[in-house]
Parts: C-alpha cells; sequence; structure tokens
C-alpha cells in the first residue's frame, strides 16, 4: 500500500488504466487493515463478514448517508462517489469476492493471519507478526481507509448474517436475480486455496 502509486507508470494513459484493487499486495494490505480494525473493536470476522467488510470499506459511500458527520470525515480523508463509477458496485463485488479466499490464505501462508474457533464459527484474526506488519503501513490511503473500517464494521457486525445479505442488496444496488448468482465466501474455497500453499517468507 507504501509503494502502489510508484508502481503506476509516468504515461498519463497507462496510470489511468492502474487499478490498485489489481494489485495482490495491495488486496492483501486492505484484508490486514480490516482485521486490525475489527479487534480494535472487539469484533471476530468469518470469511464472509470479511468480504463485505473490506469492500465496503473501499466504498464506503454505499453504506454511510451522505449527509451524516461520518460521511463528512469520510470526505475529509479523500474518499469521493467517484471510486465507483467506473463500474457497478454489483460487478465489482463480485470481482473482489473471487480473489478474497486466496488473498486470505495467502495471508494465512505468510504466518500474517491465523484461523481460529470463536463461538463455533471459523474466524480470522490477525498473528503478533501480522499486527506489526499492518502498523507499519503509512500512507494518506492506509490512514483514510483505516477510519472507513472503523466506520463500517459496526454498521455490518450489528446485523445478523439473513439481515446482512439482504442489506447487501440494497447496498450494492443490485438486481435480486443477478444476485442469486453470487456466493458468499466458503470455508471449503478457503481450504481449497490455502491446502496448495506452502510456507513463504513474509510479504509485508
Amino acid at each position: 500500500m507504501r509503494n502502489v502509486s510508484a508502481q503506476a507508470a509516468p504515461d498519463d494513459n497507462a496510470a489511468s488504466t492502474l487499478r490498485a484493487e489489481t494489485i495482490p499486495a495491495f488486496r492483501m494490505a486492505q484484508i490486514m487493515l480490516v482485521l486490525v480494525g475489527a479487534k480494535a473493536q472487539g469484533s471476530k470476522l468469518d470469511l464472509e463478514r470479511l468480504s463485505v467488510i473490506e469492500f465496503l470499506s473501499a466504498n464506503p459511500f454505499l453504506v454511510v448517508d451522505e449527509d451524516s458527520p461520518a460521511s463528512n470525515q469520510l470526505r475529509l480523508q479523500g474518499f469521493g462517489r467517484h471510486s465507483i463509477t467506473y463500474a457497478s458496485p454489483s460487478q465489482r463485488f463480485v470481482s473482489r469476492r473471487e480473489r478474497v479466499t486466496s488473498d486470505i490464505a495467502q495471508l494465512v501462508a505468510f504466518g500474517l493471519v491465523q484461523l481460529t474457533v470463536h463461538e463455533g464459527q471459523r474466524v480470522f484474526t490477525v498473528t503478533e507478526s501480522g499486527q506489526q506488519a499492518a502498523d507499519s503501513l503509512y500512507s494518506v490511503y492506509a490512514d483514510a481507509y483505516r477510519l472507513s473500517v472503523a466506520t463500517v464494521t459496526p454498521i455490518v457486525m450489528k446485523l445478523s448474517s439473513p439481515k446482512m445479505r439482504e442489506r447487501l442488496e440494497t447496498w450494492l444496488r443490485v438486481d435480486p436475480v443477478l444476485f442469486d448468482l453470487f456466493d458468499s465466501p466458503t470455508m471449503d474455497e478457503f481450504e481449497s486455496e490455502a491446502s496448495g500453499l506452502p510456507p513463504r517468507d513474509m510479504l509485508f
């Protein structure tokens, strides 16, 4: 996340086509910040809630009322509605959802995240190394994303799973028929991804 802008080509056309979410390190950094933010609020995230909070924190105006104090704070941090205009929110969510399981599996393989059981649910938490890695992320966007996570997480966590899925249809402004075409991430998918990943050196 610290060096994303440095990877853009100096050519304006090339830079305009670079989307940060296409960079694995950037996506994994966002996941780390979500998990650290959830931990600070005493929340533990399963794969489904992690994927929802991670996406909505990157696009908080799908959730936050435009005239609310939280909205004003997010604007001051640099968030704007332009970030969701180049593709429909539902299409972007589907695209991001397809990458979450592989990204979180990579983080587990790196030793930055661990899978634990809490109240009968399998949830993800940051390890000590993961906490240190997340704390080392310094950028304007990282600080803005931390604020967005702190804003979005309690909104999502107060909902039951069925209610969250119902609200997700509204937040993503999606046709219910299209919504039926994609499911939330499953632990089977995660375990399939993780089983093929040998331990590797730290990413951050």
